[in-house]
């Protein structure tokens, strides 16, 4: 008959099959997320790793720049007696300038210059100092320190760091005063060596076969009286980065350019 709109035969989805559909697309949605949400969290991780890594570099670098500057003076410029040296102040009560040790030098007082160092911590003078403030009353000259604190992080948990103290107002200790800052905020260790070659002449073979490692140099000891190690070597380790990993090494040496007493 005209007119008359045929009734379809076709067979629609079941509740089942929607159900079903809804289910598989679920789990596919659920595997997505999830392999995306690893990419991220591995992103992350290699991220902070990488900052970690710079860090360590930088401050590692920083500190081997600085050591390899660093000096030891005299009397002469207005440093304190060398052990095992005559006293240089005047002993006849002499008051005129060309008796004074320390006339001209610039420092009231006698300060001190050279190293005092030990197994996680070291204090010297350098030439290392930078300006980075316009009109800033210092030379290059500084009392540099690095040395290791304990400290309570954001988890509540106590921690060591590393902290740098820099002064460019002398005074006679190497390990106070100036201004102190961290270097790296959790580490595991930190140890320095000092070579020391000996009273062999620098730039001989000597230097190497007769030199050894020691833990600590201190200028203010008759037996490193007058000079500073001709390396310095520095291991710093720390935390493990995850669960499975191990404490993370890193070693480095640098060489001072000056090792003997300031003479000019």
């Amino acid at each position: 008959m005209r007119g008359r709109v045929p009734i379809s035969t076709g067979r629609g989805f079941t509740l089942i099959e929607v159900l079903l559909a809804i289910a598989i697309l679920a789990a596919l949605t659920l595997t997505a997320w999830g392999a995306m949400n690893q990419m991220f969290m591995t992103e992350r991780v290699v991220e902070e790793r990488q900052e970690r890594d710079r860090m360590v570099r930088l401050a590692m670098n920083r500190m081997a720049m600085e050591m390899s500057m660093a000096y030891i003076a005299g009397p002469e410029f207005g440093g304190e007696p060398i052990p095992g040296q005559d006293d240089p102040f005047d002993l006849m009560g002499d008051d005129d300038e060309e008796s004074d040790p320390w006339a001209g030098s610039g420092f009231d007082d006698p300060v001190q210059f050279g190293m005092i160092g030990g197994d996680d911590y070291v204090h010297f003078t350098s030439f290392a100092h930078r300006r980075i403030m316009e009109g800033e009353r210092a030379s290059h000259h500084a009392q540099i320190g690095y040395f290791v604190d304990n400290h309570t992080n954001d988890d509540g948990d106590v921690v060591r760091r590393l902290r740098r103290r820099s002064s460019t107002e002398f005074d006679d200790d190497l390990s106070r005063g100036g201004t102190v800052h961290t270097m790296i905020p959790e580490i595991e260790d930190i140890r320095f060596q000092y070579w020391d070659p000996g009273e062999a002449e620098l730039g001989t073979e000597q230097e190497v076969v007769d030199g050894r490692w020691v833990s600590d140099w201190d200028t203010t000891r008759r037996e490193f009286a007058g000079r500073l190690p001709t390396r310095v070597k520095i291991t710093l380790t720390l935390p493990a980065p995850g669960p499975r990993a191990r404490p993370q090494i890193y070693t480095t040496q640098t060489t001072l350019g000056v090792s003997e007493m300031l003479e000019y």
